[in-house]
């Protein structure tokens, strides 16, 4: 006769299918990365589309839409009511171009400090300073392209003025809001 063996194992532990809590919520460092690289697009083709601008010829609001409104004997209209000349408008893009490289490099900058998450120099920077640390870089690439949109929309005034104010309001509106959320946010934090 075949001796019946029995399993004398404690019964295996059920597998859990929920992802435990360091799976589930990444790290600071790893959204910070992430952050870091959506600002460093965004900047990088501000800075692409604002510099060609700049360099290239740009039509004078002034005389926008005037040639095909010129009188029957041939002479020009006036000059219509502009909100900025031309040279006016290309100061705006540049100082616009320039917010986006700031952007730029402080991302790039930002991201290789932080690449390797805390290191060292974290035990030396202490609790308070990061967490003022925190609350002003983020704010800082959240400023910057904000504002470089801000200036983009007011060049735009001088040659669309509705379209033009409409998205100055927008802006204003939207850096409203994200400085109420930040606020909120960080005071529950």
């Amino acid at each position: 006769m075949a001796a019946h063996t029995r399993n004398t194992t404690a019964p295996s532990q059920p597998v859990s299918t929920t992802p435990s809590t360091a799976q589930a919520k990444p790290s600071f460092w790893s959204w910070f990365s992430e952050y870091l690289n959506a600002v460093i697009v965004i900047a990088a083709l501000g800075c692409q589309i604002t510099f060609t601008v700049i360099v290239g010829d740009i039509a004078d609001p002034a005389t926008l839409g005037t040639s095909m409104s010129s009188s029957s004997d041939g002479t020009p209209p006036a000059d219509r009511d502009v909100t900025f000349p031309k040279e006016k408008v290309r100061f705006l893009i540049a100082l616009s171009w320039f917010f986006f490289m700031a952007t730029l490099g402080l991302a790039v900058v930002a991201k290789i400090l932080f690449a390797i998450g805390p290191g060292p120099h974290s035990s030396i920077i202490g609790r308070s300073s990061f967490s003022w640390i925190y609350g002003a870089i983020p704010l800082l690439f959240n400023a910057l392209p904000t504002a470089a949109f801000l200036i983009l929309a007011l060049a735009t005034s001088a040659y669309v003025p509705v379209v033009g104010w409409v998205g100055v309001a927008f802006i204003s509106l939207f850096g409203i809001a994200v400085l109420v959320l930040w606020s909120v946010l960080d005071g529950e934090l």
